[in-house]
C-alpha cells in the first residue's frame, strides 16, 4: 500500500535534464519566491495545464508563471492566456481542449511539445463532483462522472506518453483527484467516490508499468479549497472542523508535486488524514471516527 504523506518542501532547487544536455534550475521551495521568473527562454521549465479556468488551475497558473514556467494552458472554452497567469510576456499560451475527447487531447499534446520544445510536467485539473443519494444518479451523471474523472485522466496520459517517454528526462503527469486517497467513499457521492477509486487505481498500475522510465504518473489529493465550486458546501466543512485551504496554497502543493514527482500526495489537516488512515486499515473504524457524520452533512448541504 503506498505511504500517503503531506510534507513542506525545504529544497531550493530542482534541476530538470534538457535534450541538449543542459539542465533548467526550478528555483525557490514549494511557496516559491519567483526568482526563476526573469528566466523564460528555451532552458526555462515546462508545463502544461488542463482544466485551467477554475479557482485552482487559476491560482497554479500565476504560481507557475511567477516560477519562470513556460506554459500552455487548456480547457474547453475560450479564455486568455494573460488573464489566467497575470503576466503578459508570452511565456503563456492559451489552447482549447477537452479532456473528454481524445483527438482534442492529441492535437493538444502535438501543439504544446512543438510549442515548448519539451514536457517537464502535465497537471490535469478537469473534474466533476455531484453529490447525491444513490438512486438520484441519472444514466447522464453516471456517463458524465465516467467521461470526465475516469476516461479523461487515462486519455490525458496516452496523448502525452508518447512524447514524454522518448525526450530526455521523461516528466510527471499529474492528475487530481478528490479529498484524501480517492479510497475514501463518502456518503451521498458514491458514483463520484467510485471515478476517484478508479483514478487512484489506474496511476497505481500506470506507475508499475512505466517502472524503469523516467515517467511518473501523480495522483494529487487535495483538501476542501475556497473555490466557487466548493462554495455550497463551505458550512458543511465549518461543522466538520475541516478548515478551508486557498487555492495559492494547493497550488504550491502541487508545485511540490511537481518538483519532487511524487507518485501520490494528499493534502488534509489531522481529521482528514486520521480518516483516509483509518479507512485504509477498517473502514468500520473510519466510521466511527467521522465518516457517518460525514454523510449526515453531506446530505442535508447537498444541492437539491
Amino acid at each position: 500500500m503506498d505511504t500517503f504523506i503531506v510534507s513542506n518542501i525545504r529544497r531550493t532547487e530542482h534541476e530538470i535534464t534538457r535534450p541538449n544536455g543542459k539542465t533548467a534550475v526550478i528555483t525557490g521551495g514549494a511557496a516559491g519566491s519567483g526568482r526563476a521568473a526573469a528566466k523564460r527562454g528555451m532552458d526555462a521549465p515546462t508545463a502544461v495545464l488542463i482544466g485551467v479556468t477554475g479557482g485552482l488551475g487559476h491560482a497554479l497558473a500565476k504560481l507557475l508563471a511567477a516560477e519562470g514556467f513556460r506554459l500552455v494552458l487548456a480547457a474547453r472554452r475560450d479564455y486568455d492566456a494573460a488573464a489566467l497567469t497575470g503576466r503578459s510576456d508570452g511565456s503563456a499560451i492559451y489552447l482549447r481542449a477537452d479532456v473528454t475527447d481524445p483527438a482534442s487531447l492529441e492535437k493538444l499534446a502535438a501543439e504544446a511539445f512543438e510549442h515548448l520544445g519539451r514536457i517537464d510536467a502535465v497537471v490535469n485539473l478537469a473534474g466533476i463532483s455531484p453529490r447525491k443519494a444513490i438512486e438520484d444518479y441519472t444514466p447522464a451523471d453516471v456517463d458524465a462522472l465516467l467521461a470526465v474523472n475516469v476516461k479523461g485522466p487515462i486519455f490525458v496520459t496516452q496523448a502525452f506518453l508518447p512524447g514524454l517517454r522518448t525526450q530526455a528526462g521523461g516528466g510527471v503527469v499529474v492528475h487530481l483527484g478528490g479529498a484524501m486517497d480517492g479510497r475514501v467513499a463518502l456518503p451521498f457521492m458514491s458514483a463520484y467516490a467510485a471515478t476517484r477509486g478508479a483514478l487512484a487505481s489506474y496511476v497505481q498500475g500506470a506507475n508499475r508499468e512505466l517502472a524503469g522510465t523516467d515517467v511518473v504518473l501523480s495522483f494529487f489529493g487535495p483538501v476542501p479549497s475556497n473555490t466557487e465550486s466548493e462554495s455550497p458546501f463551505f458550512d458543511m466543512w465549518r461543522k466538520m472542523g475541516v478548515a478551508l485551504c486557498e487555492p495559492d496554497v494547493v497550488a504550491r502543493e502541487i508545485l511540490a508535486t511537481i518538483r519532487q514527482r511524487r507518485r501520490a500526495h494528499i493534502m488534509g489537516g489531522g481529521l482528514l488524514k486520521m480518516l483516509t488512515l483509518a479507512n485504509a486499515v477498517s473502514p468500520s473504524a473510519a466510521d466511527v471516527i467521522g465518516l457517518r457524520r460525514f454523510g449526515k452533512l453531506i446530505q442535508q448541504h447537498r444541492p437539491r
